[in-house]
């Protein structure tokens, strides 16, 4: 079973380059759910009608919890040492980069290098919508129904019904409920 789970693993990633490289549309559809399929078998909680977009690299599958109706951007990195949770209905763009681990700083007896990690799941709750290129860090849990403007940089909890955006992302706006 060992085995069987980095081959799947190997299969995942080959597709990914082999739909990166020709960029068709109809194959990238198929492999689209071909990723759904063989994330699933290694560990991965996906719910119907979600997709994986091409080259996303996934850390720990088993750590990853989708709901239904949502879809991870091309290009994406999850770095999934903790849960990361991504509820129903949520867009997310390409490029999105995530983070359950987080480095210590508080020893000032050793080097930084050397201080260790904090590890915090992640949750995305339903009705996101999340720009290209967003970054969000360990521990931090994105409420339903927000809308986070691309490039911007998630560091802390963001509240239901708002625009957010930049570095760190802040309230822009009120959403209309």
């Amino acid at each position: 079973m060992k085995y069987l789970k980095k081959i799947i693993f190997l299969i995942f990633a080959l597709l990914n380059q082999v739909n990166l490289h020709f960029k068709l549309r109809r194959i990238g559809n198929y492999i689209d759910q071909i990723n759904v399929i063989l994330l699933k078998a290694i560990g991965a909680k996906i719910g119907h009608n979600s997709f994986i977009r091409s080259n996303v690299l996934i850390l720990k599958p088993e750590n990853l919890i989708i709901g239904n109706n949502s879809t991870i951007g091309s290009n994406s990195e999850l770095f999934n040492y903790a849960e990361i949770i991504i509820g129903d209905n949520v867009d997310i763009g390409t490029q999105l980069y995530i983070n359950t681990n987080n480095h210590k700083i508080d020893d000032p007896s050793k080097p930084l290098a050397y201080q260790g990690a904090v590890i915090n799941k992640i949750n995305i709750g339903s009705d996101v919508w999340i720009g290209a290129r967003v970054t969000i860090l360990s521990g931090v849990e994105i409420k339903k129904r927000v809308v986070v403007g691309a490039g911007s940089v998630v560091t802390s909890d963001l509240e239901s019904g708002y625009v957010y955006g930049g570095v760190p992302a802040k309230k822009i706006k009120k959403l209309i409920i």
